[in-house]
């Protein structure tokens, strides 16, 4: 019995806090990274649209740099001049330089917009537009 009593006393010594030198409080410091990924898909085909401008169809994007995006479409150099193209609400007069900024968004977005072109002088002089969405102050 004797034993028991000093076995209990023991572990409720052993249980018991010893005083404000050991708060109860404790914290975990969490850090998660996550990568910026910012992806564009085409979807549609060309079509005849109102007056002289033409669907191209639409582009799904979608961004999580946090900085925002540039909506950007590259074609080839010395074509396209003077050809308007429309994404969404953006509008944009190609220079024949073969790259320019479509539009920007000042944060994240999933999205999808309208895509549409009217040919400049020369018509539709290039094969291919080539889009893409380059993240703004993203590391």
């Amino acid at each position: 019995m004797r034993t028991l009593a000093c076995t209990l006393l023991a572990a409720t010594i052993a249980l018991t806090p010893l005083g404000t030198a050991q708060a109860e409080s404790w914290g975990i410091n969490l850090v998660a990274r996550i990568p910026v990924i910012c992806t564009i898909k085409y979807s549609g085909a060309p079509a005849v649209g109102s007056g002289s401008a033409v669907s191209l169809g639409s582009l799904h994007e979608f961004c999580n740099a946090p900085g925002g995006y540039e909506l950007v479409v590259n074609y080839a150099p010395g074509s396209m001049r003077g050809a308007r193209i429309m994404a969404g609400e953006n509008q944009i007069v190609l220079d024949g330089s073969g790259q320019t900024v479509v539009g920007r968004q000042p944060g994240p977005r999933v999205r999808e917009i309208a895509l549409s072109a009217v040919p400049g002088e020369n018509g539709f002089d290039t094969d291919r537009l080539e889009f893409r969405l380059d993240p703004v102050g993203a590391r």
